[in-house]
C-alpha cells in the first residue's frame, strides 16, 4: 500500500495518540489529517511552519514503525501555478534515536515519499500536477 491523505479517522486519534501529541505541539483540538501508509505503520503530520523570514520552514512529526521523529523542512525552492505546482524541500533536523541510525537510509526513503503525497498541504491540497525535490 502506498501513502495516502486523508483525515485521520476517530479511532486512530487515540490509537496514535494524537491529542497528546497535539498538547505537546500546542496544536488546536482541530480535526487532524495525516499522510499514511496504513500497511507500513507510518505517517507524516503537519505541526507547525514558520513566521516572516521563517515562513518556508514546516514542522512535522514522522511516525515510523512505532517511534515518533521530529522532523524540521525547509523549501528552499518552489512554485505553484494554480493546481500545478513543485517544491524542493531540505531537511533542517530530525531527531532520529539512535537505535534507529543503521535504518536511516529507509526512513528517510520512506519520509521523501511521503512528502512527495502530502505535496503542498496534504489533505487540504488543490494540486494535481506536483513535483518534489529533495537536498537529502
Amino acid at each position: 500500500m502506498a501513502f495516502v491523505n486523508e483525515h485521520v479517522p476517530e479511532e486512530d486519534i487515540k490509537k496514535y495518540g494524537l491529542e497528546e501529541i497535539n498538547q505537546c505541539y500546542g496544536k488546536s483540538n482541530v480535526r487532524p489529517d495525516w499522510t499514511i501508509d496504513r500497511e507500513n505503520d507510518i505517517y507524516l503530520r503537519w505541526i507547525m511552519s514558520g513566521e516572516e523570514e521563517f515562513k518556508n520552514q514546516h514542522d512535522f512529526t514522522f511516525y515510523w514503525k512505532g517511534t515518533l521523529i521530529f522532523v524540521r523542512l525547509r523549501i528552499t525552492n518552489g512554485k505553484l501555478l494554480g493546481t500545478r505546482g513543485w517544491a524542493n524541500w531540505r531537511l533542517v533536523m530530525m531527531n532520529l534515536p539512535e537505535e534507529l541510525e543503521e535504518k536511516k537510509p529507509e526512513i528517510i526513503a520512506d519520509l521523501k515519499a511521503a512528502l512527495a503525497v502530502y505535496k503542498d498541504f496534504g489533505v487540504y491540497s488543490s494540486m494535481i500536477d506536483y513535483t518534489v525535490t529533495f537536498e537529502f
